[in-house]
Order: C-alpha cells, then sequence, then structure tokens
C-alpha cells in the first residue's frame, strides 16, 4: 500500500468519525433544543409567529377556532371520527403537542388523560386552560358508568350543549388568548364577542323553535343533555349513561322502553359517532323512526370535508328535536 492511499483510508476514518460525533452530540440535544424552540416560541408570541393552540376535541376546538381567527393556529387534539369519553392519545399524538401554548381542555373527567400531562412536567411551557372554571355544574345522574369522570367528583361535563354555559367557555377561551398574546388582546375581544353573538342567537332560535310543541319529552342515546334540557324546559330519557359506551343493563333499556310507550314517543335518538343498533332495536320496539341528535363530541370524516360547524350541527340538532316534540 502506497503513502498515498494509506493516507486517503486514514483520511476516510477520521471523517467517519467525526460525522458520528457530530450525529450522537446533535441526538443528545433534540430534547433540549425542542425546549428552546418552544421558550423562543413563547417569548415571541403576537411579534413573529401565530398563537399555537390545541383543544381537546370538537367544540372547544371550534370556539378556539373562532376566537384565535387568523391570530391563531388551532387543531382538535381528539382525532377526526373519534368520541372523547374514552379517548386516551398516542405517544405520536403527544409528540404533536411539541410548541403548543395553550391547551384547552373540559374538565369535569372529560379529558381522561389531562391530570396525567398537568403533572408530568413535560409540558411547563404550555398553559393548561379549563373552559367549565366559573360554571356551576350538574351532577352526574350516572356517574358510576364512567370511572373518570367518577374521580373528578361525579359531575356532568357536558356544557357546550347549553349555548349560554358555551358563552363562559368561549370567554374563559378568549381570557387565556389574551393573557398568553396581550398584543393581539382586542382582536380576541372582538372575536369573542361576534361569536357570543351568534351563541345568543342560536339560544333564541331554540327557544323559539320549542316553545309550541305537542311533546315534551325525547330519548337521547346518552346523557349528554341535561344542561341544555334545564335550559330550554324539556325532559330527557337516555338510553345509555353519561359515556355512550356504557354498558345498559336489561332492567334500564325496559325502563326506557316503557317510558318510550308511556309519552307516546315516536323519534329515537342514535347519535353520529356511536353504533346505531341499540338505537334501532328500542325504536323497533316501540315503533319509532331513528334521528340522529348529536352531542356535538366529534365530527366524521365527511362533516369534517364539508366543513360542519359547532352551529350547524346545532341547527341540526334543532331541526331533529322539533320533529321529536311534535313542534309547531
Amino acid at each position: 500500500m502506497n503513502t498515498r492511499t494509506r493516507a486517503a483510508i486514514i483520511g476516510g476514518i477520521i471523517t467517519s468519525l467525526v460525522i458520528a460525533v457530530f450525529a450522537i452530540s446533535l441526538n443528545s440535544n433534540i430534547f433540549r433544543q425542542s425546549n428552546t424552540q418552544q421558550n423562543s416560541i413563547q417569548n415571541n408570541v403576537g411579534i413573529t409567529s401565530k398563537l399555537k393552540v390545541v383543544a381537546s376535541f370538537f367544540p372547544l376546538y371550534e370556539f378556539a377556532r373562532n376566537v384565535g381567527g387568523g391570530k391563531a393556529e388551532v387543531y382538535s387534539f381528539l382525532p377526526i371520527g373519534n368520541e372523547p369519553h374514552s379517548w386516551e392519545p398516542s405517544i405520536q399524538e403527544i409528540e404533536q403537542l411539541k410548541g403548543t401554548q395553550l391547551f384547552i381542555y373540559n374538565g369535569a373527567g372529560m379529558e381522561s388523560y389531562i391530570s396525567k400531562f398537568m403533572s408530568s412536567g413535560e409540558f411547563s411551557n404550555m398553559t393548561f386552560v379549563k373552559v367549565t372554571k366559573g360554571i356551576t355544574l350538574l351532577k352526574a345522574d350516572a356517574a358510576e358508568d364512567d370511572k373518570e369522570i367518577l374521580a373528578q367528583g361525579g359531575m356532568d361535563p357536558h356544557v357546550w350543549n347549553d349555548p349560554i354555559l358555551a358563552e363562559q367557555e368561549v370567554t374563559n377561551i378568549k381570557n387565556a388568548m389574551k393573557n398568553v398574546d396581550p398584543t393581539n388582546a382586542q382582536y380576541y375581544e372582538d372575536n369573542a364577542n361576534a361569536y357570543i353573538t351568534k351563541l345568543n342567537t342560536l339560544d333564541n332560535d331554540i327557544k323559539t323553535g320549542l316553545s309550541h310543541c305537542k311533546k315534551d319529552t325525547f330519548v337521547s342515546f346518552h346523557n349528554a343533555f341535561n344542561y341544555f334540557s334545564n335550559r330550554y324546559g324539556v325532559h330527557d330519557v337516555w338510553i345509555t349513561g353519561i359515556a355512550p359506551e356504557a354498558d345498559v343493563p336489561p332492567q334500564d333499556i325496559q325502563r326506557v322502553i316503557q317510558i318510550a310507550k308511556d309519552k307516546d314517543v315516536k323519534v329515537i335518538f342514535s347519535e353520529d359517532l356511536v353504533d346505531p343498533r341499540l338505537a334501532n332495536t328500542l325504536a323497533d320496539e316501540v315503533g319509532a323512526q331513528v334521528l340522529v341528535l348529536s352531542p356535538l363530541e366529534g365530527i366524521n370524516q365527511t362533516e369534517q370535508q364539508e366543513e360542519k360547524t359547532y352551529l350547524d350541527k346545532w341547527y341540526q340538532n334543532l331541526h331533529n328535536l322539533r320533529m321529536a316534540l311534535e313542534c309547531q
């Protein structure tokens, strides 16, 4: 082997070693660089980038998207087509939270993973925003079918189905955005006021739409409409409990059948993200038809493509409720 060849080989070995050491150093610093980047994002809100916001599921995503407008990048943590009560995020989905400044969640046991996130220490640069803060929650009538809700005190989490209480949730989101991004505070204030006006219109339309009805009782799939029923003076009989995936004892099914017959119910409601077979069976038993009453906990792929909103889905709910209650 001549001197030139030996030198070339030695040079190649040295180059390879340098590259390997650099790669190891780079990998060991990825997490530290991620934290540095997150700190940088946090410090430059309103100056160089949009506010980065994650909402735990569909209605909160809708509220945050409308308040944040063009100043915020908002996405739903819950994947399309999933039902949030029993959903747990994957490692990949948790990784996507890096760089997020606001995590908006409902509370009252709706997000089973949230306490682990908050206590992990991995999200010290993220602000967690509980949108039910300041809202008087109702006791869940069937907390025993959802361990997480029971662990959180057995309160009903379905606040967003009352448009007036949804206004408070919007206000809590607005305040959080203003705190993190004070430069655009007036922008968030104006957007929140505009969206609250739409919620007020929805509230008035529901009151008008349900003001002259022959019936006052409807059968929903799961117990998601207590706040709604209290607001508008109707009665909800549910098939499952506070979570739609709960097993239903035979005696509870029989109870619903008997009430439906006594109240001459002609519509049994299913949901958009659950198997409709149980609703179909009950409808056959009482001679009723099946319609969808969405608890607005998520949307499917088709609805996403159609860009269906919280307001769109509630107006569809109102249409179906008017049919069920035989409103004029």
